[in-house]
């Protein structure tokens, strides 16, 4: 769980059989419904498809801000290219 701007939420990363990054899960905390909750499922789809097509963390989080850049901070994969 992190919090970004006063909002609290929770975000996992799901991975390739090899350890690789596949897909990012993000919630806005108690928002289910909200604007809030479906712009950062949105965000995370998005990021995921980005993922799963090989583009790097690192460059994902240089192209976004928000709550869904502080989600990736933890699973920073330092540029190294997805296979």
């Amino acid at each position: 769980m992190f919090e970004f701007e006063g909002q609290k939420y929770r975000a996992a990363l799901g991975r390739f059989p090899d350890g690789t990054p596949a897909e990012i899960f993000i919630d806005a905390i108690g928002k289910a419904g909200s604007a809030i909750q479906t712009h950062v499922e949105t965000a995370a789809i998005l990021a995921s498809l980005l993922m799963q097509y090989g583009v790097p963390l690192t460059v994902i989080k240089h192209s976004i801000a928000g709550p869904l850049a502080a989600a990736l901070d933890p699973f920073d994969d330092g540029g190294a290219p997805m296979t």
